[in-house]
C-alpha cells in the first residue's frame, strides 16, 4: 500500500500525512514533484516496499502504477484555509488568502507541465476530502479507516 496525498495550500496536507503515517506506523516521505517528472530515486524504493505514506502535488502521478496505491486530495474552504494560513505564517486573512491562491495556481500550473492533467480533478484521485470541514483529527481518522478498507476490499480480491 502506498497512500499519496495531494492537497491544495492551507489544508493541513503534510501535518494529515505524518499524523496518518504515525496513526498506521509506516514511513512518510514528501515527494519531489519538480525531479523532472520522475519519481525520486529513494520514493521509488520505498513504493517498492510498500506501506508508506507520501504527501506531494505530482506524488500521485509519481507514483503512478504501484501496486496498491491509494490517491487522496485534500480541499476546503477557502476562508479555513486562509485562516490556517494566516494563524501560521502570521499574515493577514487578506495576505493568506492571496498567498493560498497563488500557491494554488502555480501547483496547477506546475501538475499540468508535469502529467499533463488537471490538478485537483476528482476522477484522478481515489478520495477526495474536505480537510478543513473535518479538521486535522478528523481527516486522519477517516482517511484511516478508507485506507483500511481499500486493504480489507484488495485482500478479499474486490479490488
Amino acid at each position: 500500500m502506498v497512500v499519496t496525498i495531494g492537497h491544495k495550500y492551507g489544508c493541513g496536507g503534510r501535518e494529515i500525512a505524518w499524523q496518518l503515517a504515525r496513526r498506521l506506523n509506516v514511513p512518510c516521505r514528501d515527494a519531489d514533484p519538480f525531479a523532472g517528472g520522475e519519481c525520486p530515486e529513494p520514493l521509488k524504493n520505498l513504493a517498492a516496499r510498500g506501506s508508506c505514506v507520501v504527501t506531494g502535488f505530482c506524488a500521485d502521478h509519481l507514483l503512478a502504477g504501484t501496486e496498491g496505491l491509494i490517491r487522496v486530495f485534500l480541499h476546503g474552504a477557502p476562508d479555513r484555509r486562509a485562516e490556517r494560513i494566516a494563524r501560521q505564517s502570521g499574515l493577514t486573512m487578506e495576505e493568506a488568502r492571496r498567498e493560498a491562491l497563488s500557491r494554488d495556481r502555480e501547483w496547477a500550473r506546475r501538475y499540468g507541465v508535469y502529467t499533463g492533467g488537471k490538478w485537483a480533478e476528482a476522477s484522478r484521485y481515489d478520495l477526495t476530502v474536505d480537510s478543513t470541514a473535518l479538521g486535522v483529527a478528523g481527516t486522519v481518522e477517516l482517511l484511516s479507516q478508507f485506507i483500511a478498507l481499500k486493504v480489507m476490499r484488495r485482500r478479499g480480491g474486490e479490488g
